[in-house]
C-alpha cells in the first residue's frame, strides 16, 4: 500500500510545485505588464501599486481554484473595491472629502490618466486605472490557468496588459528591452512546466492509479521549442527594429485638453479694470523673495487680441522640465477670478490645487477655476539672465509665431520702426531703444479705455495728447512694443502678471501690469520696460520723428541734384535754326530717314537690352558674395519678380510681412522669408546649402507667376 502511495504522492507533489510555478510565472508577468505605464509616472508609488494588486489578486484566485467557480470572482470584486479605496487614500492630498475624492478619481479617472503631463504624478485619479487593469489581468489569468488548466489562454490577458502600458506611455519613453525579454521569459516558462496534457493533470483531491506517464517528450518539445524561439529573436529581432521607423501614437493627442475661459484667453483685457481699481485685493503671497508672478504668457496675434497659445495638460505636483527650485510661494486666493495660477517663472511643483501646465509657455491653469479662500504652495526655479549676453546676442527666430505681424498695422508704428532701426544698431540696443522712445513720449493714464486692437494702439500712439491719443495703461504700452518690435525684427510676446515684493504682503490690483519680452539666442527671454516714469513729463513723439524725417536727405540730395544744376531755361542755350538741317549738316549729308531708321532699331533693340539687364542682375545677385549675401540677393529677386506682377513691398516690411503681401500671387517662395531673417541677423549661420536653396527659389519664382504680369511688361521688360 504504502509503495503504491509513494509514487501517487510524488506525482501530486510535482503537479502541485508545476502549479506553483505557473502561479508564479503568470503574477510576476502581470506585475511586469503593469509596470510598463508607470515608466512615464513620477516616483516608484505607481510600481508598488499595480505589483500589489497583481499579487493580491492572483493570491484571491488561487486560494480559492477549488471552490464553486462564483466564489472567486465574488472575493476578487470585493478585494478589487478594497485595493482600489487603499490606493485612493494612499495618493489624495486630504484637501477634499475622502468619499468626494473617490467620485472624482472613478469618474474622471481615463481622461486625467491620458491628459496627464508627463512624468505623471501618482493620484487618486491617475492610479485608479492602471490597479485596476492589473487586478482584471491577474484574475482572469488565474482563472484561465490553473481553474481552467489553460496556461496559454492564461498569458492572454497579461499581453492584454502589456499592449495597454505601450499605449499609454506612447512615445514618451524608451522601449524597455529588459522588461519585454523578461516578461517573455516568464511566459515561456508557465507554457514549459505545464507541457503534459490536461486530462492527465492530477487534481488535488483525485485519486490517481496507474504508473505516471512520461514526460519527457513533452519536456524535450517545449524546450526545443523554446531554444528556437529565443534564436529566432536574437537573430531576426535587430533586423526587424531597423525597419521600424515611424514613432508610436500617443493618446494624448485624442483628448481635449483643459479649456480656458474667456477672460482666460486674453486676459490683457483686464489690465484697464485693474488701473481703474488699484486697492482691490487679489491674493495674499508668502514669498521667500521680490519675484514677478506671471499670469499669462501671450503670443499670438491677429491684429484684435493677443492670445495664450498652446494646450494646457494635466500635471501632479511635480512640474517637468524645470531646474532646481530656489524660490517658493503660498498663495491665498481673494479675488482674482479665472482658471490661470499665478506663478514665478518657472514653476517646478506645486501643491494645494490640481493643475495643467501650458507646455509652450510653462503657465498654469487649475480645470476648477480659483475661488476665494483657494490655496497653494509653489516652488519656482527663478529664471535669469545675463545682461553682458544679451547685449551682444542675436534674436531667437527659431518661432515664427513670435516675429508674424497682421496685416494692416497703422503707420504711424512702421515710423517709429524705422526710426528705431535708424538710430540704433544691435538688436539689443533697438530692443531698449525702442522702450525709452515709448516711456519718453508717452504717458501712464490708469483711465484710458481698454483696448489693443490695431486702431486702437493706432490712436494711442498717434494721436493727439489733446484728442486723448498718447495716453495709455500697461496695456498699450506691452502691446504697442511687442508688434513695433516685430517690425524691427525682434521676436516678442506679452506677459501679463505682478510685481510681488518678498515676505508676506497682500497683492493688489495696483501690481498687476503686462510687460513686453524679447528673445535673444542663447539668452532666452528678457523683459522690457517701456512705462514712463512716474511724474514724468512726455515729449511729443512727433517732434523726435519730424526731426529724423528732416535728417534723412532726399533722394535727389543723395544723388547729387539741387542748387548747382543747369538753368535749362538759360536764352543763350538756344539754337537758331531749324534743328533737321543741324542735323543733316552734321551728318556730313546722310538721309535724315536713316537717322529714323537706327532710332527704330535702337528702339527696337530696348528691350533685349533690359532683359539683358534683369539677367546679369539675376546672375550677380545669385551667384556672387557670402551665403547670406546670395540669400538676400534671392529675396530682392523675389521682391522685383512680384513687383512686376504689380505687388510692391514697402521697404519697412520684414520677411513674415512681405510674404503675407506676396501671397495673392501664389507664387511658391518656402523657407525663404526664414532665411532672409537668419541672413540679416545671423549671417555666419547660413550654409552653402541655403544659399543655393534660395537661388533655386528665386529662380522659379519669376516662371511660377508670369501669367499674372502683364502682357506689355513680359514684351519689353
Amino acid at each position: 500500500m504504502s509503495a503504491v502511495a509513494t509514487p501517487v504522492r510524488r506525482r501530486r507533489t510535482r503537479y502541485r510545485l508545476r502549479v506553483a510555478a505557473v502561479a508564479a510565472c503568470l503574477t510576476l508577468m502581470c506585475a511586469l505588464a503593469g509596470t510598463v505605464a508607470a515608466r512615464v509616472y513620477h516616483g516608484q508609488l505607481l510600481v508598488l501599486l499595480v505589483a500589489g494588486a497583481a499579487f493580491a489578486a492572483f493570491a484571491i484566485g488561487f486560494a480559492l481554484r477549488n471552490r464553486p467557480a462564483f466564489l472567486a470572482p465574488s472575493a476578487s470584486l470585493v478585494g478589487l473595491a478594497a485595493y482600489l479605496l487603499g490606493a485612493i487614500a494612499l495618493t489624495t492630498d486630504g484637501r477634499e472629502p475622502l468619499p468626494a475624492t473617490i467620485v472624482d478619481a472613478l469618474v474622471n479617472a481615463v481622461p486625467r490618466t491620458l491628459t496627464a503631463l508627463i512624468p505623471v504624478e501618482p493620484a487618486p485619479d491617475t492610479v485608479v486605472v492602471p490597479v485596476f487593469l492589473a487586478w482584471l489581468a491577474a484574475t482572469l489569468a488565474c482563472e484561465f490557468a490553473i481553474r481552467y488548466g489553460r496556461t496559454l489562454l492564461g498569458c492572454l490577458p497579461p499581453v492584454l496588459l502589456y499592449g495597454a502600458g505601450l499605449y499609454l506611455v506612447g512615445p514618451n519613453a524608451d522601449g524597455g528591452t529588459a522588461t519585454a525579454v523578461a516578461f517573455c521569459v516568464l511566459a515561456a516558462a508557465a507554457l514549459a512546466v505545464t507541457a503534459a496534457p490536461p486530462e492527465r493533470r492530477p487534481d488535488s483531491d483525485a485519486v490517481v492509479d496507474g504508473p505516471a506517464p512520461s514526460k519527457a517528450p513533452a519536456l524535450m518539445g517545449a524546450v526545443v521549442t523554446t531554444c528556437v524561439l529565443l534564436a529566432a529573436v536574437a537573430l531576426l529581432g535587430p533586423a526587424a527594429a531597423r525597419l521600424v521607423t515611424a514613432s508610436p501614437g500617443d493618446p494624448r493627442e485624442y483628448v481635449e485638453p483643459p479649456q480656458l475661459t474667456d477672460i482666460d484667453l486674453n486676459p490683457l483685457v483686464r489690465i484697464a479694470a485693474w488701473s481703474k481699481y488699484p486697492d482691490q485685493e487679489l491674493f495674499t503671497a508668502d514669498t521667500t523673495a521680490d519675484s514677478l508672478m506671471r499670469l499669462a504668457v501671450l503670443t499670438e496675434y491677429d491684429g484684435t487680441t493677443w492670445q495664450v497659445a498652446g494646450d494646457f495638460r494635466t500635471a501632479g505636483t511635480v512640474i517637468p522640465g524645470s531646474g532646481e527650485a530656489d524660490f517658493s510661494a503660498d498663495i491665498e486666493i481673494i479675488g482674482l477670478g479665472g482658471k490661470l495660477v499665478p506663478a514665478a517663472a518657472d514653476p517646478a511643483t506645486l501643491t494645494g490645487l490640481p493643475i495643467a501646465v501650458n507646455l509652450d509657455s510653462r503657465c498654469l491653469l487649475t480645470p476648477d477655476g480659483l475661488a476665494t479662500g483657494s490655496t497653494y504652495h509653489v516652488e519656482s526655479a527663478l529664471t535669469t539672465v545675463d545682461p553682458a549676453a544679451a547685449e551682444t546676442a542675436r534674436p531667437d527666430l527659431a518661432d515664427p509665431a513670435t516675429v508674424a505681424v497682421p496685416l494692416g498695422t497703422p503707420e504711424i508704428m512702421a515710423t517709429i520702426a524705422d526710426y528705431v532701426n535708424t538710430t540704433y544698431d544691435t538688436p539689443y540696443a533697438r530692443a531698449q531703444g525702442l522702450a525709452d522712445f515709448l516711456a519718453q513720449h508717452y504717458a501712464y493714464n490708469p483711465e484710458a479705455p481698454s483696448g489693443h486692437d490695431l486702431p486702437a494702439l493706432g490712436f494711442f500712439l498717434g494721436s493727439p495728447a489733446d484728442a486723448g491719443g498718447q495716453r495709455g495703461t500697461s496695456e498699450h504700452f506691452a502691446a504697442a512694443y511687442a508688434i513695433i518690435a516685430r517690425l524691427v525684427g525682434l521676436p516678442s510676446r506679452v506677459v501679463v502678471g505682478f510685481e510681488v515684493p518678498g515676505g508676506s504682503s497682500t497683492v493688489t490690483a495696483a501690481q498687476a501690469s503686462a510687460w513686453p519680452e524679447i528673445a535673444f539666442d542663447g539668452v532666452g527671454w528678457v523683459r522690457f520696460d517701456p512705462m514712463p516714469a512716474p511724474d514724468a513729463v512726455p515729449t511729443p513723439p512727433e517732434d523726435t520723428l519730424e526731426q529724423l524725417e528732416e535728417e534723412t536727405p532726399t533722394p535727389e540730395e543723395d544723388t547729387g541734384g539741387g542748387g548747382e544744376a543747369e538753368d535749362f531755361n538759360d536764352e543763350s542755350l538756344e539754337q537758331e535754326g531749324d534743328f533737321n538741317d543741324e542735323l543733316t549738316r552734321d551728318a556730313g549729308g546722310l538721309p535724315v530717314w536713316a537717322w529714323y531708321a537706327l532710332g527704330a532699331l535702337l528702339l527696337a533693340c530696348a528691350p533685349l537690352v533690359l532683359k539683358a539687364r534683369r539677367a546679369l542682375r539675376r546672375r550677380r545677385r545669385l551667384g556672387r558674395g557670402s551665403p547670406a549675401d546670395r540669400v538676400a540677393g534671392a529675396w530682392a529677386e523675389v521682391l522685383a519678380a512680384a513687383a512686376r506682377a504689380g505687388v510692391k513691398v514697402p521697404g519697412h516690411a520684414n520677411a513674415e510681412e512681405a510674404a503675407s503681401r506676396l501671397s495673392p500671387l501664389n507664387g511658391e517662395i518656402g523657407t525663404l522669408p526664414r532665411l532672409v531673417n537668419a541672413a540679416a541677423f545671423a549671417p555666419q549661420a547660413v550654409s552653402e546649402e541655403d544659399a543655393r536653396a534660395a537661388a533655386a527659389i528665386a529662380a522659379a519664382y519669376p516662371r511660377s507667376i508670369r501669367h499674372q504680369v502683364k502682357r506689355w511688361k513680359r514684351l519689353l521688360t
